[in-house]
Formats: structure tokens, sequence, C-alpha cells
């Protein structure tokens, strides 16, 4: 260490000792003391004490009694999908769709499509407009897209 370091630790060392002998021992009529720290209240007046069981019997609860967690009436009855084959033709025309189906995840809340459009990569979910197509269905094989009267299907990996 250099110098300087030696001295600035000295200093430090010194102003410590003078703090701790300060605040444990002298006191300001030259008498030693020690800080003890002060004792709890003696008031009890803010804790009740309460004599009895803290909830009621659990009798008391007969909404909870009578539906036990995984009872299968407690779920709600699954909503009813109907699917209707929907027979669309694969348009091929100058205005079809310019973006590229990356991926599909589906799922029971509905699916996401990965889309490459304009070297841009992006989520879609049904509903989603991407390039001016509105995403109408996603599924494991791509996704429908339409715009005014034009649907399209698109599978996954087809070329741009």
């Amino acid at each position: 260490m250099n110098q300087r370091t030696l001295i600035l630790a000295g200093i430090a060392a010194i102003l410590t000792v003078i703090v701790i002998l300060r605040y444990t021992v002298w006191s300001d009529g030259g008498e030693s003391r020690v800080i003890a720290p002060s004792p709890p209240p003696t008031t009890t007046a803010a804790i009740r004490e309460e004599s009895g069981d803290f909830l009621p019997p659990y009798s008391a609860f007969p909404a909870i009694s009578d539906r036990p967690l995984f009872r299968p009436d407690r779920r709600p009855e699954p909503a009813v999908v109907i699917e209707t084959p929907v027979d669309v033709p694969v348009q091929t025309s100058d205005d079809a769709p310019e973006f590229v189906v990356i991926g599909t995840v589906t799922g029971p809340n509905g699916g996401v499509a990965t889309i490459r459009s304009q070297n841009e990569t992006r989520r879609a979910y049904v509903g989603d407009t991407v390039e001016g197509w509105r995403i109408d269905a996603i599924n494991g094989t791509g996704v429908e897209v339409s715009r005014n009267a034009d649907r399209f299907r698109l599978s996954i990996g087809e070329p741009e």
C-alpha cells in the first residue's frame, strides 16, 4: 500500500475507536455507562385476549362443507364446440398473401401463428390483421386468411 492509503486507514481506525468509546463507555458527566435497549411497553390495551376457538366450527360453513374441491359437479360444464367443415377453395390469384407461415401452436384457448412478412417475424392470433389479411383460423397445418371476398389457406412453410 502507498503512504496515502496507510494514513487514511489510520485516521479511519482512530475515528472508529472514538465513536465506539463515545457511545458505549463515556457519558456527558464523565461517568461510564452502557446503553441498554428500552424495555417493551407494559400496556396491553392494543392486544385483546380472546377465549375459545378462533374460528367457528367447520359445519358453520355449508358452502365449503357441501362442495369439496375435487367433486366433478364443482367444475363448470365444458363449452359445446360445434365444428362445421368449411369448404373453402384454395385460390391462386395475383392478389395472394405475400407472407409465410413459419409455424403454428394450437391449444384449447385458440392458437398462435408465427409469420414472416417484409423481413419481419411476428406472432399473429385469430382476428389479427397482417398486411391487410385477417387471420380467420389457425390449425396445426397452417392458417386461413381472408380479405374482402378472397379466402386463402396458407400451409406452414409455403414459399412467398
